[in-house]
């Protein structure tokens, strides 16, 4: 499926409890640094407005379990405009890849206007996005926010992320809007993300004051999740067939 060589890394998801969440934050605090672009609050905001086909064909293979995989999103932090970054992330088994391009506000709206302006100036990546839209009619689907707390290692290009209050929203066009939106939870209350990335090999010393013996790893995606359910309660697949 992928024809382009991309460099593919190891990413780790775990559901706890917000307990054993904090443990571990505590623990990390020992042997990794906070994240450069973090405040002084500690975390940042993300919010991510992800796009799928008229099929669904990114929600389906997820659900599906297909080993190589990828989806489009654009991403904001901190609910500011100043950097807006249009991402494809893909996905071979537990490997990762992600592309991203910067954009600015003009180009977010062509996009949001379905205005596939495909120029040899745009970046490589703007362009595979337009010829998505234009061939398989790529859109906006879901608003994914949450907060992020991350710790980086040199050791292994190691990166660990505390994602809380993960939550779906249908303001499609308000992804650049600086307020809250209306939302849902995604997860279990009390429960959120840990989420381990690293290239060849995980440090020990990390690995072990990460995991207690009795954490999972998990296959979600934050973006199944969110598109689980609309706000009528029904999954996108059964809204499709009514």
């Amino acid at each position: 499926m992928f024809n382009e060589e991309r460099h593919f890394r190891h990413e780790y998801k775990y559901i706890e409890p917000e307990v054993s969440l904090l443990a571990a934050e505590l623990r990390l605090r020992s042997v990794m640094k906070k994240d450069s672009h973090v405040s002084d609050k500690g975390y940042y905001s993300i919010r991510s407005l992800y796009f799928d086909d008229y099929d669904d064909t990114f929600l389906n293979e997820n659900i599906a379990g297909v080993d190589e995989r990828e989806k489009w999103r654009i991403r904001i932090y901190d609910r500011s405009s100043s950097f807006i970054s249009l991402e494809r992330k893909s996905r071979k088994a537990d490997l990762i890849s992600k592309a991203s391009c910067r954009i600015d506000t003009g180009t977010y709206d062509k996009i949001m206007k379905g205005r596939m302006d495909i120029r040899d100036g745009n970046p490589p990546l703007l362009n595979e996005f337009y010829i998505g839209m234009r061939t398989r009619l790529i859109r906006p689907a879901v608003i994914v926010e949450y907060e992020r707390t991350p710790f980086i290692a040199k050791e292994g290009n190691t990166r660990v992320t505390f994602d809380r209050n993960i939550r779906s929203s249908s303001e499609l066009d308000a992804l650049l809007s600086d307020r809250e939106l209306a939302a849902r939870p995604v997860l279990t209350h009390g429960q959120n993300l840990l989420e381990v990335k690293f290239d060849g090999f995980l440090p020990d010393h990390i690995a072990h004051t990460i995991e207690t013996g009795r954490m999972r790893r998990e296959t979600f995606s934050k973006y199944y999740l969110t598109r689980k359910f609309t706000f009528t309660g029904l999954t996108m697949q059964q809204y499709h067939n009514i």
